[in-house]
């Protein structure tokens, strides 16, 4: 998220999609993959069925599991850029966030990836995300696409009894050009990965960073003031960080 996301795939533009009215019904056929339409304002609905109706690119990761409190996740999740400056500082990655608004932020992935992310949805245990982004590269022109990213999460006590989260990612993506579209769903699947693996990148990451947070909770809290530049922000993860080791108060 996530925090987190860019975009796409390094193969040349050739013909780009018609334009037309955005459909507002979602129509995909996967069984396994729920959205929570019920409760999405039609805008939501709106752009996510621009992607999931004729999209290029489809998977659903296998679960994950994270060692660290529900609250702390989400609120890695709540702060994109604060997450993205913990990424940096502890050399998990190197995506920069910037917000926007609460619901709307920018990434670029130092790799020629860039992206807008906008929450479309969130409720206790899900998050829904478009993004709307381009891939550079030194050789090949600028490509183009939207994506989808679902993020369900779900609290669950290991064998130590202390709190973790199962999570899921489910991922669309939709090329802008309908050549290239069609070319990555002929060259599946090793195209087809290469433009999820984007998509899915800063949710990866930090999960990747959770086990250090996990390991580390003092360390961090000592530190949070190094990455963190908001004083608010910073007082609430430290606390967090401490609560997790009984320190909190």
């Amino acid at each position: 998220m996530s925090p987190f996301l860019s975009c796409l795939l390094l193969v040349p533009i050739i013909a780009a999609w018609p334009s037309r009215a955005l459909a507002c019904t979602v129509t995909i056929e996967l069984p396994d993959v729920v959205f929570p339409l019920e409760n999405m304002d039609r805008e939501a609905a709106c752009r996510l069925a621009e992607v999931v109706n004729d999209y290029t690119t489809y998977q659903m990761l296998p679960l994950v599991h994270v060692p660290i409190a529900k609250s702390l996740y989400d609120f890695l999740l709540d702060h994109p850029a604060l997450t993205s400056n913990a990424v940096r500082y502890y050399k998990f990655g190197g995506y920069v966030v910037t917000e926007i608004s609460p619901r709307v932020f920018r990434g670029e992935d130092r790799e020629g990836g860039e992206a807008t992310v906008t929450l479309l949805y969130q409720d206790p245990t899900r998050r829904v995300y478009h993004l709307r982004g381009s891939q550079r590269g030194q050789i090949i022109p600028t490509i183009t696409g939207a994506g989808i990213v679902m993020l369900s999460y779900h609290p669950r006590r290991g064998a130590d009894a202390r709190e973790g989260i199962d999570t899921t990612v489910t991922v669309f993506s939709r090329l802008d050009n309908r050549f290239l579209a069609n070319l990555v769903k002929l060259l599946r699947p090793i195209l087809q990965r290469i433009i999820n693996n984007k998509l899915t990148k800063g949710v990866n990451t930090v999960n990747r960073m959770t086990e250090f947070l996990a390991r580390e909770p003092e360390e961090v809290s000592r530190e949070v003031d190094k990455f963190v530049t908001d004083g608010s922000q910073a007082r609430s993860f430290r606390a967090m960080l401490l609560s997790s080791v009984g320190r909190g108060g």
